[in-house]
């Protein structure tokens, strides 16, 4: 579960004070799958970022599966952060010059298995997202799409509880964009927790949970409701 209370971040560049996030408060229970929308500069990238512990922030109470990452040092927040969480990006971040198998190789050799069970989770991911026979392929050779799928396995074969994914279809045509809707609301069925920014409203509403993020905050109570009874 993670859950935040009253988070606040700001800013300071000279005598200029920016308030990314003011007040912001939202709870996600194991199992979710949270849509996160709204205009650009709204906060939503401070949120994720802050959620996976990529920043700090500035007051308020952040717990992440019970325990307080206020009270985290940084070895702490980086330790939580391989142990729980996996990330994609739009940009997918994959290293152009290793295929696929070492591309998703990298943050498992980070973690320190040994090279069975490395492989173990590679063949596995990589045959998740429907990409096994194709391991020894560069990105180069891939379509967006799996470019994307690549990404998601890399993520997944950490085995994180959370996966957070900014804009993931953002590079992505309409059907490939659906592609990787899909398979990522099979992982979320599998078990696995998913925060979603997007921009993308007709994809942020195959979520479970919709929220919408403005100055900074919660602006809209989620629609998880509205969808149960359409």
């Amino acid at each position: 579960m993670l859950v935040m209370k009253n988070i606040n971040k700001t800013f300071q560049t000279g005598n200029i004070q920016t308030h990314a996030l003011n007040n912001f408060n939202l709870t996600v229970n194991e199992g979710d799958f949270v849509s996160v929308t709204g205009p650009s500069g709204s906060g939503k990238t401070t949120f994720l970022n802050i959620a996976g512990l990529l920043e700090t922030y500035t007051n308020g109470e952040f717990t992440l599966d019970g325990k307080d990452v206020g009270q985290l040092n940084d070895n702490g927040r980086s330790r939580m952060r391989n142990e729980k969480i996996g990330f994609v990006f739009q940009g997918f971040n994959l290293i152009p010059d290793l295929n696929l198998f070492d591309n998703v190789d990298v943050p498992l050799r980070y973690r320190g298995f040994d090279a069975k069970e490395r492989r173990r989770r590679i063949e596995e991911n990589l045959e998740r997202v429907g990409l096994a026979s194709r391991m020894k392929h560069l990105p180069s050779q891939l379509s967006g799409g799996q470019q994307q799928r690549v990404a998601i396995a890399r993520a997944l074969a950490t085995e994180p509880r959370f996966l957070l994914a900014d804009e993931p279809t953002g590079n992505l045509d309409s059907q490939m964009a659906q592609g990787v809707m899909t398979l990522l609301e099979e992982i979320n069925q599998q078990g696995t927790t998913i925060i979603m920014v997007t921009h993308d409203l007709e994809l942020a509403m195959r979520a479970i949970r919709t929220i919408q993020v403005r100055d900074g905050r919660v602006s809209e109570l989620d629609v998880v409701a509205e969808k149960a009874s359409a």
